[in-house]
């Protein structure tokens, strides 16, 4: 119908360029957003994972605390002899990236971790989570 009309008319060449143009910008538009949305799901996937390694990390760092037994103010240890001290600028070139650092961080912040005034660290157990209590027992 609408080719019909433009049939006789004398713009009809400008018209199928218009057409033509229309397609073209549409695929352009698809292909731009497919582009987006691609990038949205690898950030997303990208922070999801984060997530886990760093959940990986704190039940791993709960584990040295129970292995190591810095349960209370009187089993405090220094990170160096729970092997959580901060590696040097060459390991973290060498390794893959390590999450324990993060892992502790976010338990002093949360309360589970204390450091005393010499630098100490040790695991307030009263203070675990019972999520935290459960998992803790199903790897061991």
């Amino acid at each position: 119908m609408v080719w019909e009309i433009f049939y006789c008319h004398e713009d009809y060449p400008r018209v199928i360029f218009f057409i033509t143009t229309r397609r073209f910008v549409m695929a352009e538009i698809g292909k731009v957003l497919l582009i987006i949305v691609f990038v949205i799901v690898a950030f997303g996937g990208g922070l999801y994972i984060r997530t886990l390694l760093t959940r990986r990390a704190i039940l791993r760092v709960i584990e040295i605390f129970y292995e190591h037994d810095a349960l209370g103010i009187h089993g405090a240890k220094t990170l160096q002899e729970l092997g959580l001290e901060r590696p040097d600028i060459l390991q973290r070139m060498t390794r893959a990236r390590d999450y324990k650092q993060n892992a502790l961080q976010i338990l002093i912040k949360e309360g589970i971790i204390n450091v005393n005034e010499d630098g100490r660290v040790y695991m307030v157990e009263e203070k675990l989570d019972q999520n935290l209590r459960r998992k803790r027992k199903l790897a061991s």
